[in-house]
């Protein structure tokens, strides 16, 4: 079977991590796997990634609305499935979640699965909800299956309309979990904390995140600028996309330069996660935020801006923090790095929390339900070849 993924963007973050897990679970299934992305992609990743998949990137497909480019991907998506002729066609994030399903039903693409890593329609002004919802609603119809990131990502979407129940399969974001638990700190710690070799590690704080807007890094600078944090604290802001310069701007003129330490992507993220002593996570739109599950798997002191869904692993003033809005966030974060026996609290019920539901073997029976599910509406045989092969487009 040919399955083709299609990503708006492929970069460093929680929906693309997923998206690759389930594509190399298909792969070693014995399925032929395509990755279509979009104009913005991490390099590093796409050359990854092709080690293992067909890769193909489309210029016209990009995250904004923008009709003209918007007419055209489409134009381009159904090429790319001309060409490869799939069985199984599988969305991914917004824009390419909308046009990708256009794409599918102007093609007759056998089935049609999206997965839902993200509320589109939070916190958004009421015009583009409006338009995010009609869009959704449009392209419900022509999709054999959903696989939502949480249980709350489902109950939202059935809300809305968006599916009947049997169509929806929660799928958690697969990872290794059990990395996080007990890991050392990085090598280079007293580099990235710029801390010399007879002084002790100051009071550190985390944000393992994309550098995009929707993160809200720089008004989590702005709030951290005027919260009272401890006097030698660090903050570390670990991740790349394309808010970093502005990030680093802000900081600069906030006076934060000596304590902030931009950390670009890095491969540990078990050892910087050991480091902190608070993570944070401040953004405005998510489904269920893999890093959350991550910091909790550490058993890190977390304090995250509330949002629809995060009640599913975190329970305010027990595992974590759910703060109203940025300014609590950066609040709440400064006071736990300053009362060790609270931050020692939320961290210890953080580390017995379970997140053995994350592993990538509870998680694929999910996928693999949601797919049987949409061949079986199509009358599809989705028997694997066994035999992967490079495919000429």
């Amino acid at each position: 079977m040919i399955i083709v993924h299609i990503l708006t963007r492929l970069l460093r973050a929680g929906a693309e991590e997923n998206t690759l897990a389930i594509c190399r679970m298909q792969q070693a299934e014995g399925h032929q796997v395509v990755l279509i992305h979009g104009r913005e992609f991490d390099t590093a990743m796409v050359a990854e990634a092709r080690r293992e998949f067909d890769v193909y990137q489309l210029d016209r497909l990009v995250h904004p609305i923008r009709p003209l480019d918007d007419v055209a991907a489409v134009g381009q998506i159904r090429a790319m499935f001309r060409a490869l002729k799939p069985g199984f066609v599988h969305t991914h994030q917004s824009k390419a979640g909308v046009l990708g399903r256009l794409a599918a039903r102007l093609e007759r693409v056998p089935c049609v699965v999206h997965g839902v890593h993200i509320l589109p329609w939070t916190n958004i002004d009421p015009t583009r909800r409006l338009i995010y919802l009609l869009a959704e609603k449009t392209c419900a119809a022509w999709t054999d299956a959903f696989v939502d990131v949480s249980p709350s990502v489902r109950g939202d979407y059935l809300a809305h309309g968006l599916g009947r129940p049997e169509d929806h399969f929660v799928q958690l974001s697969p990872m290794h979990v059990a990395r996080f638990a007990g890991a050392a700190w990085p090598e280079d710690w007293r580099a990235l904390l710029d801390v010399g070799p007879d002084l002790q590690k100051p009071p550190t704080l985390l944000m393992l995140a994309a550098f995009e807007p929707r993160k809200r890094h720089v008004e989590l600078l702005e709030a951290l600028a005027s919260a009272s944090l401890p006097e030698n604290a660090k903050i570390l802001f670990a991740g790349d996309g394309p808010e970093v310069a502005r990030a680093q701007r802000a900081a600069l003129a906030l006076g934060l330069a000596d304590r902030v330490r931009f950390l670009g992507h890095r491969s540990d993220p078990e050892r910087l996660i050991a480091l902190a002593d608070v993570c944070v996570h401040t953004s405005e739109r998510e489904g269920l935020p893999r890093v959350l599950v991550q910091y909790l798997a550490a058993g890190r002191a977390i304090v995250a801006t509330r949002l629809p869904g995060l009640e599913d692993i975190l329970s305010d003033g027990q595992n974590g923090v759910l703060a109203d809005d940025v300014p609590a966030a950066a609040l709440e974060a400064a006071s736990l790095l300053r009362n060790s026996v609270r931050r020692e609290r939320l961290a210890a019920a953080a580390a017995s929390t379970d997140v053995s539901a994350w592993t990538p073997e509870r998680v694929y029976p999910s996928v693999q339900a949601a797919y049987r599910h949409a061949a079986a509406r199509r009358g599809l045989d989705l028997s694997p070849s066994r035999t992967p092969r490079r495919i000429a487009v």
